[in-house]
């Protein structure tokens, strides 16, 4: 199929550079970085390097002139901790640009630690939605260039950043309006490094967010073009994920996959996700996130049919999984992930316990405006019952 790269151009407020090879990455970085007498780069640990990234940024530096200082110490689901030293960083190196190269891990912190640090606000001032732009409604800030390293998160193209608060053992988001990566220099050959398991866990949550965003009839006024990414990217993880997984030097179903990540944070950018991701969001350490959004997709899905517009949202799907009715879409979206290697359920992962389920189903009410804007609300004094629903059919399979 024809891979929708112009759609990339549509991502508001950002420039989305696709290119063929780490060469484009440094030209297009370069230029970017020029008249920057100084750059932080953010990476993880190792991935930077493996996968090219990081020789791609010294490539950029040098056809710049621009000096580059590397802060490359994000573990994978970052810490405050982290984000704390980062901005240490930031203020120990003063900066006329700040680069991420990474996965979602190193996007997200890059993402956080900029913002707290140009405010001068601590991190947790920033956990919430526009806690900052909302009352500073003209400030404008300096953002990120993004270089993604994997095909799932779609971090180079949101305004999310989520950072873990190991003291209270949970994932916390900040939603800011002015975090969305000023530049996103994608170069899907930097996906290829990635193992079997990280290629199906990034691709499944590049999946979830298309579909999730799809299904969420109800910001369908958000904006105009959302459903229309959505739909494309669904057919690109249909299509190219097989392929990515069976032979992982595929350049093109490696620049099928980045384009479906980055149209997938392009997406939950006006179409939040729902129970699928509100029920996962702290399982961090115990199934890959993009997995688990995966496997809760089909109950959650099945809760949402009740509501007619679902349904037939869900018949836009019926030639991508096949199905002559909503229960078979489901049925075949389904399929789909067992044919990818997708486990059947929850309970194949030990440290899902049904402990953990009662908890997560629990909590649920902690997040009522998740519940209240869900493809189908989930009324706060059910929401225990109707998650535990959920949550035990995706365990069962």
């Amino acid at each position: 199929m024809k891979i929708p790269e112009e759609l990339l151009r549509e991502s508001p407020g950002q420039r989305v550079a696709l290119c063929a090879d780490d060469g484009s990455v440094a030209t297009v970085l370069a230029e970017r970085l020029a008249g920057a007498g100084t750059a932080v780069l953010f990476t993880g640990r190792h991935s930077a390097d493996h996968c090219g990234a990081a020789v791609a940024v010294e490539r950029a530096a040098k056809l710049s002139g621009c000096r580059i200082e590397r802060f490359s110490d994000i573990e994978p689901e970052p810490g405050i901790a982290t984000v704390d030293k980062m901005r240490a960083f930031l203020s120990a190196h003063p900066a006329d640009a700040v680069v991420a190269a990474g996965g979602g891990s190193a996007l997200d912190a890059a993402k956080a630690a900029y913002l707290s640090y140009q405010t001068g606000e601590p991190l947790s001032a920033h956990f919430g939605v526009d806690k900052y732009s909302s009352v500073r409604p003209e400030s404008e800030l300096k953002r990120i260039i993004a270089l993604p390293t994997t095909s799932g998160t779609g971090s180079e193209c949101t305004a999310y950043s989520n950072i873990v608060d190991r003291g209270l053992a949970v994932k916390k988001l900040i939603a800011e309006r002015l975090i969305v990566p000023d530049t996103a220099i994608i170069n899907p050959g930097f996906a290829s490094y990635m193992p079997r398991s990280v290629t199906l866990a990034t691709g499944c949550d590049a999946l979830a967010h298309l579909t999730e965003g799809l299904l969420n009839v109800r910001a369908d006024g958000n904006h105009p073009r959302a459903n229309e990414w959505a739909l494309a990217g669904i057919r690109l993880v249909r299509e190219y994920l097989p392929r990515a997984l069976e032979h992982p030097d595929d350049a093109e179903a490696r620049r099928g996959m980045a384009v479906a990540a980055a149209l997938g944070g392009m997406v939950i950018r006006y179409k939040s996700t729902g129970l699928p991701h509100l029920c996962s969001f702290s399982w961090f350490g115990r199934i890959e996130h993009g997995i688990a959004a995966a496997l809760l997709l089909p109950a959650s899905w099945r809760y949402y049919l009740a509501e007619p517009s679902v349904a037939e949202r869900t018949m836009m799907l019926a030639d991508v999984f096949g199905g002559t009715d909503a229960e078979q879409v489901v049925a075949g979206f389904r399929y789909f992930l067992s044919s990818v290697g997708v486990p059947p359920s929850l309970a194949a992962y030990p440290e899902i316990t049904l402990e953990l389920l009662r908890r997560t189903a629990s909590s649920g009410r902690e997040n009522p405006m998740k519940l209240e804007l869900a493809p189908r609300r989930v009324p706060l004094e059910r929401s225990e019952d109707i998650l535990a629903a959920i949550l035990e059919a995706a365990y069962r399979g």
